[in-house]
């Protein structure tokens, strides 16, 4: 189906019925009509309907959509919650054959009272597609209510999802969890939680929180704390053991790599009774979460007790055990993922660089030597090279081992810089510098200790493939910084040596796969940083979920799994909006964690961060205007 028959969405009618105009394409009306091999017969969401097939009853359709709205209302209301009832109970009579003189009016006065009255978006949106087909429709529900003819449900697939949750790599149930924190159920929250998230400890402290970028809130004043309201149930709910099918399944799965990826697989597949082993080169599980984030944003305490829930799953550990070549574990296993991240650094094509040097490190070692435990003696004039989270921690981490000058060297400008605005803030407290526009180029020594570092000013030309406009050298504008330690954070590459050419890689040495970890290798699969390149936490437990649901396909030969992946992406960019109709609210001001002080803070290695109370939380929480989209999906026939 390439056209509509109708649809209201965004409150752009179009009208096909008569057949005298030419139909409207789907990309007119911004809904997707297929996905995979299935055509869509109507959709019905928050923004209105579409139909592509004239068969479809808009009142059933309608009677659908209300019903499952109704169950997602909060009850903070009576007027929302009550009202969605109503209509539904309604919708309901009249499709059974029990309408009455006057329901359609009764409808259409309770659903424009319902948008005006509601305290939430939710409900004031729920009503709109009502409204739409009323107006447009009106002949077909007053013939429903004038006879006695029941009129059939509808099969259909349900889709709910919010701007936030879209936003958010693995689907958190963002307004859920806050409006159990709004109410002080925290244990209830960490339970929701956990059902997409295995790491909420380590998410609640570091995750970048895409969320609150597509926070609806954030158009009206400022986006929600979420990330640190996360953190609330996290560490204040009650954890209990995960369900999960014992030994349902006798077939074996291999994860090369125990860190966000490898862990996040692990925890889905063996939640389905998958027999699964973790094998890591390093001692301490985590990856990078452990060896690339300080302790004074994840403690180590933490971040243990998060892979021992996990690891209760029966799931078997094989630390400080290096995998030579991934075939071996074919003969042992049905199914191999590789997650083994992205640990070693680039090039940084520095002259002059001697690795010998202790005072010369890649800033992803350093870390790695300061969370092992290993003692590094402070400097005087420390040089961090990159402008990334890494770099940012390097600098962090330097300050608090009692290094005096510390000071960030980054090709770009101040706005260019990939680190997370509160971290670059948070540094610029403790009294780190920032050198914008400018690169190292040569580093200076005398007598093997190293003195400082020759670097080139940069000016900022054309974009480049980043979107970020590219850094170009500056002619006769060298100058040196002195230090006595240098330290690069410029990005990171996969160590692919174990795969023996069993996999094809990128130029950047990364491993071929598509966005669910599939491979060239039916057997074979592929997921975090080895596939992307260097990034965060979140996305990295992302690709190991849905590394996961394709091993699990893959083993299973389930075609329905493939179908719903299909569906949820042609959904994706629909779901994103943060279009609303919802009623006009005041401005409230948006709350963030204390810190300790930065004088306090530098002095060692204790969180800097502090949890919300549940006070707090509950307030700001309840700035949560619960954004749901309920989205139902007609299939097509034939």
């Amino acid at each position: 189906m390439s056209s509509v028959v109708f649809s209201s969405w965004e409150g752009q009618v179009v009208d096909n019925r008569s057949g005298q105009h030419a139909a409207s394409a789907a990309s007119d009306i911004k809904v997707p009509l297929k996905y995979g091999d299935s055509d869509v017969a109507a959709f019905i969401s928050w923004d209105g309907l579409v139909l592509a097939d004239k068969k479809v009853s808009v009142v059933a359709l309608v009677k659908a959509y209300i019903a499952e709205a109704a169950k997602l209302a909060c009850g903070e209301c009576s007027m929302g919650y009550r009202g969605l009832a109503v209509l539904a109970d309604i919708l309901g009579r009249i499709c059974g054959g029990k309408g009455q003189p006057g329901d359609v009016d009764l409808l259409l006065d309770l659903a424009q009272n319902i948008q005006k009255n509601v305290k939430c978006d939710f409900c004031a949106n729920a009503v709109i597609p009502l409204k739409d087909a009323l107006r447009n429709y009106r002949e077909a529900f007053e013939k429903a209510t004038s006879g006695n003819e029941v009129i059939p449900n509808i099969d259909y697939i349900k889709k709910v999802t919010a701007p936030c949750q879209e936003a958010c790599p693995i689907h958190q149930d963002v307004p859920g969890y806050l409006e159990l924190v709004r109410n002080r159920r925290n244990t209830e929250a960490l339970k929701l939680i956990r059902r997409t998230n295995c790491l909420p400890c380590v998410t609640g402290r570091t995750c970048v929180a895409f969320c609150e970028k597509n926070c609806v809130r954030g158009d009206i004043d400022a986006p929600l704390s979420i990330r640190a309201l996360k953190r609330v149930p996290a560490d204040m709910g009650i954890i209990q053991p995960q369900p999960f099918d014992k030994g349902a399944r006798e077939d074996k799965v291999a994860i090369v790599g125990a860190g966000p990826a490898g862990l996040s697989a692990a925890n889905y597949l063996a939640r389905l009774g998958y027999q699964v082993q973790i094998f890591d080169e390093q001692p301490t599980s985590g990856g990078m979460t452990f060896a690339g984030i300080p302790s004074y944003r994840l403690p180590r305490n933490v971040l243990a007790l998060e892979i021992e829930h996990i690891t209760s799953l029966d799931i078997l550990m094989h630390p400080d055990l290096r995998i030579r070549h991934v075939e071996d574990l074919q003969k042992r296993f049905k199914a191999v993922l590789v997650a083994t991240g992205a640990h070693q650094s680039r090039d940084n094509g520095i002259d002059n660089w001697n690795a010998d040097y202790d005072t010369l490190m890649e800033g992803v070692s350093f870390l790695r030597d300061i969370s092992c435990g290993k003692a590094i003696a402070p400097k005087n004039q420390v040089l961090v090279v990159g402008g990334g989270n890494t770099a940012i921690d390097c600098a962090r981490t330097a300050k608090r081992l009692g290094c005096k000058d510390v000071t960030i060297v980054y090709r770009r400008g101040r706005h260019e810089m990939p680190a997370r605005d509160e971290e670059v803030k948070a540094a610029e407290e403790e009294g780190i510098k920032f050198q914008f526009l400018a690169v190292p180029t040569k580093i200076h020594s005398q007598n093997s200790r190293v003195v400082g570092a020759e670097c080139i000013r940069m000016e900022l030309g054309e974009p480049d493939a980043s979107g970020r406009r590219k850094p170009v050298p500056m002619k006769n504008s060298e100058f040196t910084m002195s230090a006595d330690m240098v330290l690069t954070a410029i990005g990171e590459v996969p160590d692919t040596s174990f795969l023996d050419g069993a996999l094809e890689l990128t130029s950047w040495n990364s491993v071929k796969a598509d966005k669910n970890g599939v491979t060239v290798v039916p057997w074979l699969f592929a997921a975090g940083d080895c596939v992307s390149g260097p990034a965060s936490v979140v996305e990295a437990m992302a690709a190991g979920k849905r590394a996961a649901e394709s091993i699990h396909a893959y083993i299973s030969n389930n075609k329905k799994l493939s179908s719903e992946l299909a569906l949820d992406g042609v959904l994706h960019d629909l779901s994103l909006s943060r279009r609303r109709r919802g009623p006009k609210l005041p401005s409230t001001k948006r709350l963030h964690p204390r810190e300790l002080p930065p004088d306090e803070r530098v002095q060692g290695f204790d969180e800097a961060e502090e949890c919300f109370n549940v006070q707090v939380a509950a307030r700001e929480a309840g700035r949560c205007l619960r954004c749901y989209r309920v989205m139902l999906i007609v299939k097509g026939q034939g």
